[in-house]
C-alpha cells in the first residue's frame, strides 16, 4: 500500500512538473526560510557554493534534475539487520559520504520529487553526524521548476572519493530512539509518540494478531507536512504549530519520539518538528517493523491514543 501511495504522489509531481515547466516564472531573492529549509530562490542565487543531493527516484533523476546535482539512492542509506531495515549507523554512513567525494565542509542542500521524504531520511543521518552545514530545498524539485529554474538530463561527473572522517561524539544518541525508549515513553505521558503512518495503519485491524498502533501514540500522517497544492513545500510554519497545539503538543522542549514502519516516513516528521524549533526528537528507527513482531509489547486498535 505505502509503496503505491509513494508512487502516485511521484507521479503527482511529475505531472506538476510537465505542466508548469515551460511557463512557471519567477523573480528570484536571496532569503532563506529558516536554519533547516531554504527557498529555490535562494538556492538558484547560492548555486556556486553549494552541493546538491538528489534524493529522488533514479527515472526522475535521469528525466530531469538540478545541474551539478548527485543522485543518491535512498536505499543506500539503509543497511538491512536481523531482517530489518535499519541505519547503517555512523561509520556507514561516513562511507557512503566518503564514496559521493563529501566532506564535512561541504554545504549540502538535500531534496527529492515527493516533498522531501526521501531528503528527510538523509537529513537526519547527517544531523546524527553533525554535518557542519546541510539544508533541504523547500518544495524540491517540484517547486524549483515551478519557479522556472534550469533543470537538465545531463549526469555531472562522477565524484572523486574522499574521507570523510567520523564525528566525534556523534548524536546517534539523542536523536535515535530504541524499544527501551519506547517502553518508557509508554509508561511515562510527558513523552509524546507519533505515529505518522496513514489512518487505516494507525487504526489498525481487529481481525488480525498484530496491528494498531504504540499505546499513547498520537496521530499525525507524514504527508500533512505538504502543501502539494503549493508545489510540494512544507505546510507554512504557523498551521503546523497550530494542528500540533490541538494535539496538546506545546512545549518545544518536550521529548518527542516520530515512527512508522520502516523510520521513512517518521524521518519526515522529524525534519518538520527540527524546522518548527523543537529541540528533543528522536526517530525510532527500527519502527513498526521492529514492534509489531516482539510480542511482549502492547499494541491498540481504534482510533484512540
Amino acid at each position: 500500500m505505502l509503496s503505491r501511495r509513494l508512487s502516485l504522489l511521484s507521479m503527482l509531481a511529475f505531472t506538476l512538473l510537465s505542466s508548469f515547466i515551460l511557463t512557471a516564472n519567477a523573480a528570484p531573492t536571496s532569503n532563506s526560510l529558516n536554519s533547516v529549509f531554504v527557498t529555490p530562490e535562494w538556492a538558484q542565487k547560492n548555486q556556486k557554493n553549494i552541493l546538491f543531493i538528489d534524493l529522488s527516484s533514479h527515472a526522475s533523476y535521469q528525466k530531469l534534475h538540478i545541474e551539478n546535482a548527485q543522485w543518491i539512492n535512498y536505499n543506500w542509506l539503509i543497511k538491512p539487520q536481523n531482517g530489518l531495515a535499519l541505519s547503517g549507523g555512523v561509520a556507514y554512513i561516513s562511507k557512503l559520504l566518503s564514496q559521493q567525494g563529501i566532506t564535512p565542509d561541504v554545504h549540502l542542500v538535500l531534496y527529492d520529487d515527493m516533498g522531501n521524504l526521501n531528503a528527510s531520511r538523509l537529513y537526519w543521518e547527517l544531523r546524527k553526524l553533525k554535518h557542519n552545514k546541510v539544508n533541504i530545498l523547500d518544495g524540491g524539485i517540484v517547486s524549483w521548476i515551478l519557479k522556472g529554474f534550469k533543470v537538465t538530463q545531463t549526469q555531472p561527473q562522477h565524484p572523486t572519493k574522499t574521507i570523510y572522517p567520523q564525528a566525534t561524539l556523534p548524536l546517534t544518541n539523542s536523536l535515535t530512539a530504541d524499544k527501551t525508549d519506547i517502553r518508557a515513553a509508554i509508561q511515562n505521558p510527558s513523552i509524546v509518540l507519533i505515529d505518522t503512518r496513514s489512518f487505516d495503519e494507525y487504526v489498525g485491524d481487529p481481525k488480525q494478531k498484530r496491528s494498531g498502533h504504540i499505546p499513547n501514540a498520537i496521530f499525525f500522517e507524514w504527508s500533512w507536512a505538504v502543501d502539494i497544492k503549493n508545489g510540494f513545500r512544507q505546510v507554512e510554519s504557523d498551521t503546523l504549530l497550530a494542528h500540533l497545539k490541538t494535539l496538546g503538543i506545546k512545549d518545544k522542549n518536550q521529548p518527542i519520539i516520530t515512527y512508522c514502519h520502516t523510520g521513512h516516513r517518521a524521518a519526515r516528521l522529524f525534519l518538520m518538528l527540527d524546522s518548527l524549533g523543537f529541540t528533543r526528537v528522536k526517530l525510532y528507527d527500527g519502527s513498526m517493523q521492529e514492534y509489531a513482531i516482539d510480542k511482549s509489547l502492547p499494541l491498540r486498535v481504534g482510533e484512540k491514543p
